[in-house]
């Protein structure tokens, strides 16, 4: 357990640091540590980074326990609202572990919120695990996410993961979508819409 003093040092550089080894060897047994750094770091406004780190940390090796909180405090008023975009991430990677049954809930209900950057968060999740939806759920998503292009390519739109991630979706299905991504004014989202319709991962990693 290395990063236990960093995680407990209330340095918010130290504690990031160790976040992002965590996340980087996948750790497993620091849940209760992440979220106690999480909970006094979040009071600090200038240390959005590091909370950043805790929260995608958070998600990314299983920690179960930080759900509630994770949930409590996405629905509060955040001055860094890029804190909406990881915890949209993480929620949605917590929510769908141990059980076979996909839950999308939590992504449908982002999208009715209208946040972009909570609909990213959980959109992200569904490109970090390579997820596929039935064809239904894709036509909801697709739908829910393409509204959404203001200030692309300054910001990671919601429709940009999910295009990064049509390209193991139905051909069918995604097609008309990544046409009207090639339409694009960013160059980033035109190049993973033409992989995509190729069949092929893009070569641009948003997460």
């Amino acid at each position: 357990m290395e990063y236990v003093t960093d995680l407990t040092s209330g340095s918010s550089p130290k504690i990031r640091k160790a976040a992002q080894n965590i996340i980087k060897r996948n750790l497993t047994g620091y849940c209760s540590y992440l979220l106690e750094a999480l909970i006094k770091e979040i009071e600090k406004p200038k240390a959005w980074q590091t909370q950043c780190q805790l929260i995608r940390a958070i998600g990314i090796v299983n920690c179960c326990e930080a759900l509630p909180f994770l949930k409590e405090q996405i629905e509060i008023h955040h001055e860094n609202t890029v804190l909406y975009r990881d915890l949209a991430f993480s929620i949605f990677l917590l929510e769908n572990l141990g059980s076979d049954e996909l839950n999308l809930s939590f992504l449908f209900e982002s999208i009715e919120k209208g946040n972009d950057l909570q609909i990213s968060g959980a959109c992200s999740a569904i490109l970090y695990k390579k997820i596929i939806p039935n064809e239904n759920d894709i036509k909801k998503i697709i739908s829910g996410v393409s509204i959404f292009t203001e200030d692309e390519g300054k910001k990671i739109t919601p429709r940009c993961y999910i295009a990064a991630i049509a390209y193991i979706w139905p051909k069918n299905e995604v097609k008309d979508f990544l046409e009207s991504c090639k339409e694009s004014k960013w160059p980033g989202l035109v190049e993973i819409a033409q992989n995509a319709l190729e069949g092929k991962e893009p070569k641009i990693q948003l997460v």
